[in-house]
């Protein structure tokens, strides 16, 4: 079995099982921003037995054809993909979504804004999510990020917790984790070999009602 089965059967499983616990919504309107390949985008449809819309955005274009080639190849319907924003703003509606996903898109090294985007997505979901919507942020490399006045600091999970609960949204504490898959798709560590899925970065799911 390769590490691509492993991941189609976390998408499958583990994964839908982390949507479904943190959102009890009848064909729900989900945002996947930031969605690479696209692993949290099929996790969400099929929590949702396919019966809901899921938009994947990233600014990687090969990543959304990905996403599409895959989502025909598996008859999932409900994804539609769109291109990401250089200034991380949503082109989306007020209060249009029930549920937002940021899977690894906190980062303290981004060239513009300086670190400080994910304040900017922060501010996205809160306008962009209905009342008593979710937002769910899986953050990693916490060491490298940046406080508002941009200097580089060592966050804890707490600290992410307290900063995001100051845009008015309320943390609900649930044992979740998500994974890295970066690694998978990596031409450089394709290369270099010895990845596997239970080498895989794990972290906590942050979960917030807006």
């Amino acid at each position: 079995m390769s590490i691509f089965d492993d991941v189609n059967k976390w998408e499958k499983e583990e994964g839908a099982n982390i949507f479904s616990s943190i959102l009890n919504v009848n064909d729900p309107v989900i945002l996947d921003y930031g969605c690479g390949a696209g692993n949290y985008s099929f996790a969400a449809s099929f929590a949702f037995e396919k019966k809901c819309k899921v938009y994947a955005v990233d600014i990687n274009k090969q990543c959304l054809d990905y996403v599409n080639g895959k989502a025909k190849d598996e008859e999932i319907n409900c994804i539609t993909t769109a291109v990401g924003r250089e200034d991380y703003r949503h082109d989306f509606d007020d209060d249009y979504f029930d549920l937002v996903i940021y899977a690894d898109m906190f980062h303290g090294e981004e060239k513009t804004y300086n670190g400080l985007h994910r304040f900017v997505m922060i501010e996205e979901a809160k306008r962009t999510l209905k009342t008593g919507g979710i937002l769910a942020v899986l953050p990693f490399h916490l060491s490298n990020f940046r406080d508002k006045n941009k200097k580089k600091c060592k966050y804890t999970y707490k600290k992410l917790i307290d900063e995001i609960s100051e845009y008015g949204f309320k943390f609900i504490e649930k044992d979740l984790q998500g994974i890295h898959f970066e690694k998978v798709y990596s031409p450089y560590y394709q290369q270099k070999g010895g990845v596997t899925f239970d080498s895989l970065e794990r972290g906590k799911i942050l979960v917030f009602e807006k």
